[in-house]
């Protein structure tokens, strides 16, 4: 699951550490709403709008958030996810387009779902402790697919709908940024390596580069029952990476892995957003990435 390997962002450790020793709201059950203890429940959704920096935004749009789409005798927050869900891709586009200029198509898709797909928003919002707030109408039927992780990812969307709504786009876009986007993963795992040398093949192709040559660097026990080699791969003088394994063929394969990694994965440390381009005297747009080579 790519979700695990994720930790949790400096503003969510902050602000649950501000909770456990300011908050005295209990673990009721709120699924409910017959049986929710109104005072209680105010006094929950409260402590969660405060510990996620909310506490300027209209309560009772905070709560409408909170009140699932199942709900559908009630003001629910079916509207204010629409909005959250689109908000919140945007933003997420715009990130990881200027950070990983490269990235592989197939891992940006991967990216993104890792990032804002609903296992993920349920996970964030487990953390923050929203499912002690949230108010939604459990099927009857076990096999219905509607479950809490469901309710949870589409109450976070649309927190971040009633955020954008009421508060404008700079604000939720801190949000998105602070909660989802500052969050720690290894992209570069989500590279497709299948063919290396293949795509690498066509990649210097696309690139008009001179095609990939492999050499070896060094070895050591060529005549041993466990020989390494490692072999780097270039393109005329430019080294593109190198590899290493028990034969000068997995060295190789390994090598042109490698490269595509350090292609695909390339990451911008110091750019500006497009969405923040009027803050800024001069604006220089983050260079534009190439689509990945077809084999």
């Amino acid at each position: 699951m790519l979700t695990t390997f994720f930790t949790k962002t400096q503003p969510i450790k902050k602000r649950i550490a501000w909770a456990a020793q300011n908050s005295r709201v209990t673990s009721s059950v709120f699924f409910h709403t017959t049986q929710a203890n109104d005072n209680s429940e105010k006094a929950a959704v409260n402590a969660l709008r405060a510990r996620l920096g909310l506490s300027l935004l209209d309560a009772q749009v905070f709560e409408k958030a909170m009140t699932h789409m199942s709900l559908k005798e009630e003001e629910n927050n079916k509207d204010l996810r629409f909005i959250g869900k689109r908000v919140t891709g945007l933003f997420a586009t715009e990130f990881f387009h200027v950070k990983y200029p490269q990235l592989h198509p197939s891992a940006f898709e991967k990216t993104l779902s890792a990032f804002i797909g609903s296992k993920s928003f349920a996970q964030i919002a487990t953390e923050v402790g929203m499912q002690h707030t949230v108010r939604w109408n459990r099927p009857e039927k076990d096999d219905d697919k509607l479950g809490l992780s469901t309710v949870l990812a589409d109450c976070l969307h649309a927190v971040i709908g009633a955020i954008y709504q009421e508060q404008g786009m700079e604000a939720a876009k801190r949000f998105v940024h602070d909660f989802v986007l500052a969050r720690d993963m290894d992209i570069r795992r989500l590279i497709p390596l299948d063919e290396p040398k293949r795509q690498l093949t066509a990649l210097l192709r696309q690139a008009g580069k001179p095609r990939a040559e492999s050499r070896i660097l060094s070895e050591t026990g060529r005549l041993s029952s466990a020989p390494v080699y490692v072999v780097g791969v270039f393109s005329k003088e430019e080294k593109l990476a190198e590899g290493f394994g028990s034969s000068i063929k997995m060295a190789e394969f390994r090598a042109c892995q490698n490269a595509l990694i350090n292609h695909y994965g390339q990451e911008q440390k110091d750019f500006i957003l497009p969405s923040d381009a009027d803050k800024v005297e001069k604006y220089t747009p983050a260079p534009l990435g190439t689509s990945q080579a077809l084999i």
